[in-house]
């Protein structure tokens, strides 16, 4: 994982003006039903916010094209869901999750709109089904927008802050450029043991 992470921002820092597209990538891939379970997106999303941090590369280019990608990988998302309607859960890639699957169901149910917004940050990985469960759920196009829209702009900004932060911290110390990387890689690593130790406190919780 880590030397993903250190390709990935060895590239984006190389060919700056590359480093938004492949975030609307990541973003997207991440809010991609089924594809957003795999994805490590955490850990990534913490390393780009250093690197727009410590101004290695653009943060508006990166905002607003991760805000782009977001919002379209809820979208397709969605129109997968209102096409294929209760057939979405005959699929095999979703059979094999079928737990995490009822409790996303659930939750979008109880919540409605809203928990396309506060379900990425509850869900975990989860959380890319919700546009799904809404396009099954036959959401109406204009409602689901509004809060997509919403949930993708939060979200960027929500999940870039603390690398973003800690970026700014390492730029305003002084710390020589050949030491960032480093730093980087174990604030990363730090992040995702935080987020597996997280995961598995919830998947307990989710058995008692």
């Amino acid at each position: 994982m880590n030397g993903l992470l250190d390709h990935l921002a060895a590239f984006m820092t190389e060919y700056r003006w590359w480093a938004g597209p492949v975030f609307a990538l990541i973003a997207f891939g991440e809010s991609l039903a089924v594809a957003g379970i795999f994805i490590p997106a955490t850990p990534i999303l913490f390393m780009v916010g250093v690197l727009v941090g410590n101004g290695r590369i653009d943060a508006a280019s990166v905002v607003l094209f991760g805000m782009a990608g977001a919002i379209a990988g809820y979208w397709v998302s969605w129109k997968i869901g209102h096409h294929l309607g209760h057939r979405a859960w005959q699929t095999p890639a979703l059979v094999r999750h079928r737990r995490g699957i009822a409790r996303t169901r659930l939750f979008f149910r109880r919540w409605g709109g809203i928990s396309l917004i506060v379900g990425r940050y509850l869900l975990g990985p989860f959380q890319s089904m919700l546009p799904l469960v809404a396009g099954v759920a036959r959401m109406d196009a204009r409602r689901f927008h509004r809060w997509n829209i919403a949930s993708g702009v939060l979200w960027v900004v929500l999940v870039l802050t603390p690398g973003f932060l800690v970026g700014r911290g390492i730029a305003i110390a002084g710390i020589d450029q050949r030491y960032q990387n480093q730093m980087i890689a174990v604030l990363t690593f730090a992040s995702c043991l935080l987020i597996v130790a997280g995961l598995a406190a919830m998947t307990r919780r989710g058995k008692a």
